[in-house]
């Protein structure tokens, strides 16, 4: 049966190069997304085998992507696409869901074998960074959900805390999100107070570091 993919990437030389490589591989690029949301939404409708998931997306990041498409079509497995190869921000993609994690700078590389290895239910790490966890027994078991740092806030929290991170106003997110200005202020009052961070310059800070937004 020919394996089915879709590729989140908000660059389009990414997209369309791995688009190329995977179809000379007799694999089906079903779409392609632009964003988190985008992804989230065609994963729904077409239900693929695969999705190659950057991280550092705009609008809704690759992380909280990831934990909609595993709740919403559990048998999508995801593999992360990122520039990161901090522990943490990996730590966070497997608690998230994904079960291969590739640097894109090795990507072009070792997609076919990530995708060969995810399908027959194993996890796949990019090998300049395996070394991490050869004495993990975290990655072992599976078990990526100690991360209480990272779970201060909850999704929809985090959400709104990329959202303003990227510059959004709290009219503009309540819009996207069809909530009232009154919960998006109270999320994001409730964010302040649960990381002890009062101003979006701190905010912003946050975020980067935590992986949720970039810089690029």
């Amino acid at each position: 049966m020919q394996l089915k993919v879709i590729i989140a990437d908000d660059h389009a030389i990414i997209r369309e190069g791995l688009k190329s490589l995977l179809e000379k591989k007799g694999i089906m690029v079903l779409d392609i997304a632009k964003n988190g949301r985008e992804a989230v939404e065609k994963a729904i409708s077409l239900e693929p085998d695969i999705m190659m998931m950057d991280i550092s997306m705009p609008d809704l990041n690759g992380m909280e992507a990831t934990a909609r498409i595993r709740q919403e079509v559990p048998h999508t497995r995801v593999i992360a696409l990122s520039m990161h190869s901090s522990k943490s921000i990996i730590d966070k993609m497997f608690a998230s869901g994904a079960s291969g994690y590739i640097l894109k700078e090795s990507a072009f590389e070792e997609i076919y074998d990530a995708i060969q290895g995810v399908i027959r239910g194993n996890f796949y790490l990019t090998p300049s960074i395996a070394r991490m966890y050869v004495d993990d027994e975290s990655i072992k078991g599976g078990n990526w959900n100690e991360l209480p740092k990272f779970n201060k806030i909850s999704n929809k929290e985090r959400e709104i805390l990329q959202l303003v991170a990227e510059g959004e106003k709290t009219r503009e997110i309540a819009e996207k999100l069809g909530v009232s200005i009154k919960t998006v202020e109270t999320h994001r009052r409730n964010i302040m107070k649960k990381l002890s961070i009062f101003s979006v310059a701190g905010l912003t800070k946050y975020a980067i570091q935590e992986g949720i937004i970039s810089l690029d």
